[in-house]
Protein backbone atom coordinates (compact mmCIF):
# COMPACT_ATOMS: atom_id res chain seq x y z
CA UNK A 1 0.00 0.00 0.00
CA UNK A 2 2.79 2.23 0.93
CA UNK A 3 4.47 1.27 -2.71
CA UNK A 4 1.42 2.00 -4.10
CA UNK A 5 0.86 5.90 -2.62
CA UNK A 6 4.59 6.50 -3.63
CA UNK A 7 3.90 5.47 -7.13
CA UNK A 8 0.97 8.13 -7.65
CA UNK A 9 2.52 10.74 -5.43
CA UNK A 10 4.87 10.38 -8.16
CA UNK A 11 2.90 10.42 -11.40
CA UNK A 12 0.82 12.90 -9.63
CA UNK A 13 3.95 15.63 -9.35
CA UNK A 14 5.10 14.71 -13.12
CA UNK A 15 1.64 15.09 -14.29
CA UNK A 16 1.78 18.72 -12.52
CA UNK A 17 5.22 19.57 -13.28
CA UNK A 18 3.92 19.02 -16.89
CA UNK A 19 0.85 21.44 -16.44
CA UNK A 20 2.67 24.49 -14.71
CA UNK A 21 5.55 24.09 -17.60
CA UNK A 22 2.67 25.69 -19.80
CA UNK A 23 1.28 28.41 -17.05
CA UNK A 24 1.98 32.42 -17.31
CA UNK A 25 0.33 35.48 -16.49
CA UNK A 26 -2.66 35.92 -18.31
CA UNK A 27 -5.33 38.78 -19.28
CA UNK A 28 -8.99 38.57 -17.35
CA UNK A 29 -11.43 39.64 -15.58
CA UNK A 30 -12.97 37.71 -12.61
CA UNK A 31 -16.04 37.79 -10.28
CA UNK A 32 -15.96 36.36 -6.98
CA UNK A 33 -18.94 35.74 -4.27
CA UNK A 34 -17.91 35.89 -0.93
CA UNK A 35 -19.85 33.41 0.96
CA UNK A 36 -19.50 32.50 4.89
CA UNK A 37 -21.77 29.48 6.28
CA UNK A 38 -23.21 29.31 2.34
CA UNK A 39 -24.64 32.97 2.78
CA UNK A 40 -23.21 35.61 0.06
CA UNK A 41 -22.61 39.11 1.66
CA UNK A 42 -20.26 40.22 -0.90
CA UNK A 43 -18.38 40.47 -4.27
CA UNK A 44 -14.88 40.46 -5.56
CA UNK A 45 -13.78 41.44 -8.35
CA UNK A 46 -10.59 40.34 -9.86
CA UNK A 47 -8.49 42.49 -12.94
CA UNK A 48 -5.23 41.08 -14.49
CA UNK A 49 -3.59 42.94 -17.12
CA UNK A 50 -0.20 43.79 -19.06
CA UNK A 51 1.44 47.02 -19.48
CA UNK A 52 4.01 46.73 -22.68
CA UNK A 53 5.81 50.05 -22.02
CA UNK A 54 6.66 49.01 -18.40
CA UNK A 55 6.75 45.33 -19.03
CA UNK A 56 4.40 44.36 -15.93
CA UNK A 57 1.72 42.63 -14.68
CA UNK A 58 -1.14 43.78 -12.70
CA UNK A 59 -3.35 42.39 -10.34
CA UNK A 60 -6.49 44.53 -8.93
CA UNK A 61 -8.89 42.98 -6.90
CA UNK A 62 -12.21 45.25 -5.72
CA UNK A 63 -14.29 44.04 -2.49
CA UNK A 64 -17.26 45.16 -1.46
CA UNK A 65 -20.30 44.08 0.54
CA UNK A 66 -23.59 43.39 -0.92
CA UNK A 67 -27.44 43.07 -0.03
CA UNK A 68 -28.66 43.18 3.11
CA UNK A 69 -24.90 43.74 4.01
CA UNK A 70 -23.81 46.90 2.17
CA UNK A 71 -25.40 48.47 4.91
CA UNK A 72 -22.41 47.23 6.78
CA UNK A 73 -19.96 49.57 4.47
CA UNK A 74 -16.69 47.60 3.91
CA UNK A 75 -14.70 48.13 1.13
CA UNK A 76 -11.33 46.80 0.54
CA UNK A 77 -8.92 47.20 -2.82
CA UNK A 78 -5.57 45.96 -4.01
CA UNK A 79 -3.26 46.09 -6.13
CA UNK A 80 -0.04 44.76 -7.08
CA UNK A 81 2.35 45.26 -10.14
CA UNK A 82 5.06 42.82 -10.62
CA UNK A 83 7.62 41.67 -13.07
CA UNK A 84 7.57 38.05 -14.42
CA UNK A 85 10.23 36.19 -16.72
CA UNK A 86 9.41 33.03 -17.62
CA UNK A 87 12.93 32.34 -18.73
CA UNK A 88 13.16 32.14 -14.70
CA UNK A 89 10.60 30.57 -14.13
CA UNK A 90 11.19 27.41 -16.30
CA UNK A 91 14.71 27.39 -14.69
CA UNK A 92 13.05 27.33 -11.44
CA UNK A 93 10.17 24.02 -12.40
CA UNK A 94 13.30 22.31 -13.68
CA UNK A 95 15.36 22.67 -10.37
CA UNK A 96 18.00 24.55 -11.68
CA UNK A 97 17.63 26.98 -10.30
CA UNK A 98 17.04 27.37 -6.58
CA UNK A 99 15.78 30.87 -6.50
CA UNK A 100 12.00 31.46 -6.82
CA UNK A 101 12.89 34.88 -8.49
CA UNK A 102 10.90 34.50 -11.60
CA UNK A 103 8.42 37.11 -10.22
CA UNK A 104 8.96 40.29 -8.54
CA UNK A 105 7.04 43.04 -7.00
CA UNK A 106 7.52 46.45 -8.56
CA UNK A 107 4.17 48.29 -6.70
CA UNK A 108 1.44 47.44 -4.20
CA UNK A 109 -1.43 48.78 -2.60
CA UNK A 110 -4.01 48.18 -0.16
CA UNK A 111 -6.94 50.53 0.90
CA UNK A 112 -9.97 49.36 3.03
CA UNK A 113 -12.73 52.09 3.73
CA UNK A 114 -15.03 50.80 6.09
CA UNK A 115 -18.02 51.83 8.29
CA UNK A 116 -15.34 51.31 11.45
CA UNK A 117 -12.05 52.47 10.27
CA UNK A 118 -9.91 53.83 6.91
CA UNK A 119 -6.54 52.02 5.73
CA UNK A 120 -3.56 52.45 3.43
CA UNK A 121 -0.67 50.35 2.61
CA UNK A 122 1.77 51.19 -0.13
CA UNK A 123 4.90 49.26 -1.24
CA UNK A 124 6.97 50.17 -3.59
CA UNK A 125 10.38 49.06 -5.10
CA UNK A 126 13.59 51.31 -4.27
CA UNK A 127 17.31 51.14 -5.18
CA UNK A 128 15.96 47.11 -5.69
CA UNK A 129 14.41 46.37 -2.23
CA UNK A 130 10.63 46.66 -0.95
CA UNK A 131 9.46 49.63 0.99
CA UNK A 132 6.32 49.51 3.07
CA UNK A 133 4.55 52.71 3.69
CA UNK A 134 1.82 52.08 6.56
CA UNK A 135 0.78 54.35 9.42
CA UNK A 136 3.31 57.07 8.80
CA UNK A 137 5.84 54.56 9.43
CA UNK A 138 8.36 53.26 6.56
CA UNK A 139 9.63 49.77 6.85
CA UNK A 140 12.34 48.61 3.99
CA UNK A 141 12.85 44.98 3.41
CA UNK A 142 15.73 43.00 3.21
CA UNK A 143 16.49 41.38 -0.30
CA UNK A 144 15.22 38.38 0.52
CA UNK A 145 11.61 39.21 -0.09
CA UNK A 146 10.64 40.36 -3.33
CA UNK A 147 6.44 39.87 -3.88
CA UNK A 148 3.65 40.42 -1.92
CA UNK A 149 0.64 38.41 -0.76
CA UNK A 150 -1.28 38.41 -4.60
CA UNK A 151 1.61 37.48 -6.14
CA UNK A 152 2.02 35.06 -3.80
CA UNK A 153 -1.28 33.69 -4.29
CA UNK A 154 -1.29 34.14 -7.64
CA UNK A 155 1.68 31.71 -8.01
CA UNK A 156 0.42 29.46 -5.70
CA UNK A 157 0.79 26.32 -7.51
CA UNK A 158 4.38 27.00 -8.31
CA UNK A 159 5.61 27.78 -4.95
CA UNK A 160 6.91 25.88 -1.83
CA UNK A 161 8.51 27.78 0.69
CA UNK A 162 8.67 31.76 0.03
CA UNK A 163 9.42 35.06 1.73
CA UNK A 164 6.38 37.59 1.53
CA UNK A 165 5.53 41.02 2.45
CA UNK A 166 2.17 40.41 3.50
CA UNK A 167 0.65 44.09 4.05
CA UNK A 168 4.25 44.85 5.30
CA UNK A 169 4.63 42.22 7.57
CA UNK A 170 7.32 39.65 6.38
CA UNK A 171 5.80 36.29 6.17
CA UNK A 172 7.12 32.80 5.20
CA UNK A 173 4.13 31.28 2.86
CA UNK A 174 4.10 27.37 2.97
CA UNK A 175 2.58 25.83 -0.30
CA UNK A 176 1.70 21.68 -0.28
CA UNK A 177 -0.25 20.24 -3.05
CA UNK A 178 -3.09 18.33 -1.74
CA UNK A 179 -4.04 16.81 -4.93
CA UNK A 180 -6.54 17.17 -7.64
CA UNK A 181 -10.03 17.35 -8.03
CA UNK A 182 -12.64 17.76 -10.90
CA UNK A 183 -15.23 20.74 -9.65
CA UNK A 184 -17.98 22.69 -11.03
CA UNK A 185 -16.85 26.12 -12.65
CA UNK A 186 -18.57 29.07 -14.83
CA UNK A 187 -17.41 27.22 -18.13
CA UNK A 188 -18.07 23.97 -16.97
CA UNK A 189 -16.50 21.08 -14.98
CA UNK A 190 -12.87 21.80 -15.11
CA UNK A 191 -9.65 19.68 -13.39
CA UNK A 192 -7.96 21.65 -10.72
CA UNK A 193 -4.88 21.35 -8.48
CA UNK A 194 -5.74 21.98 -5.09
CA UNK A 195 -3.07 23.84 -3.13
CA UNK A 196 -3.15 24.66 1.02
CA UNK A 197 -1.20 27.52 1.87
CA UNK A 198 0.18 27.98 5.80
CA UNK A 199 1.45 31.15 6.93
CA UNK A 200 4.07 31.51 9.52
CA UNK A 201 3.43 33.61 12.67
CA UNK A 202 -0.52 33.43 11.74
CA UNK A 203 -3.67 31.27 12.81
CA UNK A 204 -4.71 32.10 8.69
CA UNK A 205 -4.26 29.40 6.14
CA UNK A 206 -5.37 29.13 3.26
CA UNK A 207 -6.75 26.31 0.50
CA UNK A 208 -7.26 27.06 -2.93
CA UNK A 209 -8.38 25.29 -6.41
CA UNK A 210 -6.66 26.35 -9.74
CA UNK A 211 -8.36 25.49 -12.85
CA UNK A 212 -5.60 23.46 -14.43
CA UNK A 213 -7.26 24.22 -17.87
CA UNK A 214 -7.53 27.86 -17.38
CA UNK A 215 -3.60 29.07 -16.68
CA UNK A 216 -4.27 28.30 -12.64
CA UNK A 217 -7.17 30.82 -12.40
CA UNK A 218 -8.55 30.30 -8.71
CA UNK A 219 -11.72 28.66 -9.04
CA UNK A 220 -12.53 28.47 -5.35
CA UNK A 221 -10.35 30.41 -2.34
CA UNK A 222 -11.38 28.48 1.34
CA UNK A 223 -9.57 31.03 4.18
CA UNK A 224 -9.21 29.12 7.51
CA UNK A 225 -8.27 30.27 10.83
CA UNK A 226 -7.14 27.77 13.19
CA UNK A 227 -8.42 25.24 11.27
CA UNK A 228 -11.78 26.93 10.53
CA UNK A 229 -13.50 27.70 7.71
CA UNK A 230 -14.73 31.18 7.98
CA UNK A 231 -14.85 32.88 4.33
CA UNK A 232 -15.32 30.94 0.54
CA UNK A 233 -14.75 33.07 -2.60
CA UNK A 234 -16.45 30.68 -5.57
CA UNK A 235 -15.71 32.01 -9.34
CA UNK A 236 -18.93 32.86 -10.52
CA UNK A 237 -17.78 34.82 -14.06
CA UNK A 238 -14.66 34.82 -15.89
CA UNK A 239 -13.74 37.08 -19.16
CA UNK A 240 -10.53 36.35 -20.87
Amino acid sequence: MINLFKKYLLVLLIFVFSEKVSALPNIYNATYSLQKSGIEFGHSIHNSSYDTESNEWCLKIDSYTVGIFSIKKDNRSEMSCFYYDKKKYLEFLNNKSIKNDFAKTNSYMFSRISSKKNQMIRIRRINNLLVTSKDGITITHGANINIDRLVAQSFGYAYTNVLVSDKGREREYRFEILGKDTIASPFGLTEALIVKKNISQSKRSTITWYSIENNYIPIVIEQYRLDKLKVTAKLINLEQ
